[in-house]
């Protein structure tokens, strides 16, 4: 990738950032139903990574961020910047919240390689469906490193 794209994907990521530390101030833990919605939002895509259906992975992409990216670059991005996502084994989730409109999650994503923690933030769109909005590895507060 040449300098400018590594630029874009930068804001992006800082954008969205702002965003999931934004959305979370006003959300609350999720009823069941809501968590289990948006878990298998999750789950889809993270399994969709798992057999390889990469079209499947972009559909569990929020229209907003397919607008802006095309499927192979929305891969593209994947693959090169959240391993753990892109070859992943299993996930556990966290605590969701949400306020009906957003929601939130951290999940730990694991992988042969290793597992990394991700900061999901999730939009539910005009059809009912809550889709993936964001996606940020969590840097560890110091009193969460070993």
């Amino acid at each position: 990738m040449n300098g400018r794209t590594m630029r874009m994907i930068w804001l992006v990521l800082a954008l969205a950032l702002g965003l999931v530390r934004g959305a979370e101030s006003g959300l609350r833990a999720s009823k069941p139903e809501v968590r289990k919605e948006v878990v298998q939002a999750i789950e889809g895509q993270l399994a969709a990574f798992r057999v390889g259906e990469r079209q499947k992975a972009y559909a569990f992409a929020a229209a907003n961020l397919r607008a802006q990216r095309p499927m192979r670059q929305f891969l593209l991005i994947v693959e090169n910047n959240y391993p753990e996502i892109w070859a992943n084994t299993r996930a556990e989730f966290g605590l969701v919240r949400d306020d009906g409109a957003r929601a939130a999650v951290r999940v730990q994503v694991f992988s042969n390689e290793g597992r990394a923690d991700y900061d999901y933030g999730l939009v539910k769109e005009r059809d009912g469906v809550w889709r993936i909005d964001s996606v940020l590895r969590h840097a560890p507060k110091k009193s969460d490193r070993v």
